[in-house]
């Protein structure tokens, strides 16, 4: 890695960490209740009357919770397919999720399915994901272990990807990305529904 990109990428993160910790446990929990509201609403992409699988994630410490939005797609009688850790492998890998499913804690005590539940990822048509912030153009920077990174290059080609973050950890300006990072289609935050691939357009549009 570049040691300039490496650099920045670093003192983003800590920027971003700052910034979530810094809300309180209602306004995250509000938050999360109107991100779903957003993702699933009419003014989005009509989710549900498109697409029937879905990856998500179990929330942990100061993230965007998606339980609301697990209780729309159980709802919607979606298939979602959450990270699991796999003792065996050494490595996460998607397993089913499912109504009352009894979780138990997985490295660095995130939570987890407790059955592996493998669902094939030929099944998943949608991406929801997390990050510690997010820009209008689609980039996305994790926590750096690229572990999110290898998870979605298990789907198939063309799976929609949407980031999930609070309106706090958007960036304007294009964060630094590098070749192997994947840019996401589009974004939700409690405050709005940003799409990426039309930003990038113009962006383009703009640059030609």
């Amino acid at each position: 890695m570049d040691t300039d990109i490496a650099q920045a990428k670093a003192a983003l993160r800590i920027e971003a960490k700052a910034r979530r910790a810094a809300l309180t446990e209602r306004a995250r929990r509000m938050a999360g209740v109107v991100a779903s509201e957003i993702l699933f609403s009419d003014k989005g992409l009509n989710l549900f009357s498109r697409f029937r699988g879905f990856t998500s994630y179990l929330h942990v410490d100061d993230e965007l919770p998606t339980d609301d939005i697990h209780f729309h797609l159980f709802g919607a009688q979606a298939v979602v397919i959450v990270p699991r850790w796999s003792r065996s492998a050494g490595r996460y890998a998607w397993a089913a999720l499912l109504p009352g499913d009894v979780l138990r804690q997985g490295p660095m005590r995130i939570p987890e399915p407790s059955q592996p539940g493998v669902v094939p990822p030929s099944l998943i048509d949608v991406a929801l994901v997390p990050g510690l912030c997010f820009d209008v153009l689609g980039g996305r920077l994790g926590h750096g272990a690229g572990v999110y990174d290898r998870l979605l290059r298990q789907l198939r080609p063309g799976t929609l990807r949407i980031g999930l973050c609070f309106a706090c950890q958007l960036w304007r300006d294009p964060l630094p990305q590098e070749p192997h990072d994947l840019r996401m289609d589009y974004v939700v935050t409690e405050e709005q529904w940003i799409d990426c691939r039309r930003a990038r357009r113009t962006r383009r549009d703009r640059h030609a």
